[in-house]
């Protein structure tokens, strides 16, 4: 059983959120890059124009104002590839599965600083960083820590020893890593497993008695905000207000997939997922996918740098998409909202497509009537006969050899059947329930899209009015956009619409 969030989290979960944002939501994508599948991202906190992004073999660097990226790493073995990219203190670190490599910002040296004994060992994860200077790695056999840089490392040997170690973090003095088999917590006293990702585990941990708990998939990685702990996982996000003694069901409605790959905050909170992106909205207390302008929805990993924008990773190459903030332009919610009073309402826009697209649900209903009325009218047939047998005969009389013609016998008749078992039941019924069936699914796909159409031209004109283009290019690419909108919403309902707007 699902458990719902506490109101103490949202409480704390809304120091996330002190400023009001939203995303552009018209994804850009950067061009320059030659790979179009891309896993990874790394910002550098020091300089938001260094971006990087990985494909599973090579790692690409923005060079003459974005325009051309280039290659500043690559796989040499045909067997090894990219699990990780993060930058710390201007030195990029790559963690792939031959190893864990070192360079700084000039990317001319690549340096490996680590290499295990076995593939199980040289297959690194994840890489985080601790307060007291200390790198941790997370590898196929288990946590590998150095106290000097990257120069030697020891194993902490974990009572799950042999387990992957998908994932590491900490909050304050405290070390987070996802295995395998779970979520372990150390706060100096050792090792304790907190999160159970299989149900076949529950036996090791009897304390654990929340049956989502047992049954959720493997966690992919873990963010801190504040004291929040949150798990990304295949089966939804989990978050422990208690730094991560007692785990919870994160609110998932609206998402499409509950495969989280990637969580993040920035004056917001973000997910990526295999079905796209997507803003939580604390108002209302769901999920919002930010889809338009982005060719696929296969998101691998996001990130949100200084200047406000938010980069997505995907399977057909990297986007990015301008974090607005209403509240900096000075608009309130009543005054962007009384600036459409002109304009049709949704509920109007729906009718007038229903009644353009002849979809509307009382022509079935007409159907259903005439078809119950039809038992009351009878069947009707007419006949004719026409008896020619003696129109043409011989004289019986005084001129036995003289052909006579006789007299023209015609006759007719009307018959008129009533079929009464169609009082109880109709034949037509059932191409009515068919052609009913057609007919909602018909009208759903077309609100549907209305509805989308509709939505989508009114955020576009949000974003205009919160916060004007600064340039022609950008300026024109918007105007055109919701004139394009604007199109399609009169396709749909026959020009109304645009007639609406004239008057």
């Amino acid at each position: 059983m699902k458990v719902a969030v506490t109101l103490t989290i949202f409480f704390i979960f809304m120091t996330c959120l002190k400023i009001p944002c939203f995303a552009d939501e018209i994804w850009e994508p950067v061009t320059g890059i030659n790979e179009t599948d891309l896993n990874h991202i790394a910002i550098d906190a020091s300089n938001n124009n260094i971006i990087y992004t990985a494909s599973e073999k090579a790692i690409y660097r923005p060079q003459n104002n974005g325009n051309i990226w280039t290659i500043v790493f690559s796989t040499s073995a045909e067997d090894n590839v990219i699990n990780f990219i993060t930058v710390n203190k201007g030195d990029i670190f790559v963690c792939t599965k031959n190893g864990l490599f070192r360079s700084d910002n000039n990317c001319l040296d690549w340096k490996k600083i680590f290499k295990g004994i076995g593939d199980k060992e040289n297959n690194v994860a994840h890489i985080a960083f601790s307060k007291d200077k200390k790198i941790y790695i997370a590898t196929d056999s288990g946590l590998f820590i150095s106290s000097d840089n990257g120069v030697t490392w020891s194993k902490d040997f974990l009572e799950v020893a042999g387990y992957g170690v998908r994932w590491v973090e900490f909050l304050d003095d405290i070390i987070f890593i996802a295995t395998e088999k779970g979520v372990y917590k150390n706060s100096g006293s050792g090792w304790r497993r907190t999160f159970t990702t299989t149900r076949e585990d529950t036996e090791y941990d009897a304390d654990i008695t929340d049956e989502s708990l047992r049954a959720a998939k493997p966690v992919n990685s873990i963010s801190i905000n504040k004291d929040i702990v949150f798990l990304a996982t295949d089966s939804g996000i989990f978050v422990s207000e208690d730094k991560g003694e007692i785990w919870k069901s994160f609110i998932n409605a609206g998402l499409i997939s509950l495969k989280i790959k990637k969580l993040i905050c920035k004056d917001n909170f973000y997910a990526a997922t295999n079905k796209g992106v997507f803003m939580f909205s604390e108002q209302e207390k769901l999920w919002k996918q930010l889809y338009k302008g982005m060719a696929t929805k296969d998101t691998r990993d996001i990130a949100v740098n200084e200047d406000g924008y938010l980069w997505a990773a995907t399977k057909k190459g990297l986007y990015k998409t301008k974090l607005l903030n209403i509240d900096d332009k000075g608009y309130n919610l009543d005054e962007i909202l009384e600036s459409f009073n002109n304009e049709p309402s949704i509920r109007d826009v729906q009718k007038a497509t229903v009644e353009y697209a002849e979809v509307n649900p009382d022509k079935i209903k007409a159907w259903r009537n005439s078809a119950n009325k039809k038992a009351l009218l009878p069947n009707v047939s007419v006949g004719l006969d026409r008896y020619v047998t003696d129109y043409w005969h011989w004289d019986s009389g005084t001129n036995p050899d003289t052909l006579q013609k006789g007299k023209d016998a015609v006759g007719w008749d009307v018959k008129m059947t009533w079929d009464m078992g169609e009082l109880i039941w109709n034949n037509d019924q059932t191409s009515i329930d068919t052609r009913s069936k057609l007919m909602v699914e018909l009208r759903d796909d077309i609100m549907n899209e209305v509805t989308r159409t509709y939505f989508e031209r009114r955020r576009l004109q949000i974003e205009i009015l919160a916060s004007p283009p600064q340039n022609l290019k950008l300026s024109l690419e918007k105007e055109l956009r919701l004139q394009e909108l604007t199109a399609d919403i009169d396709a749909l309902t026959g020009g109304y619409f645009s007639k609406c707007l004239e008057k």
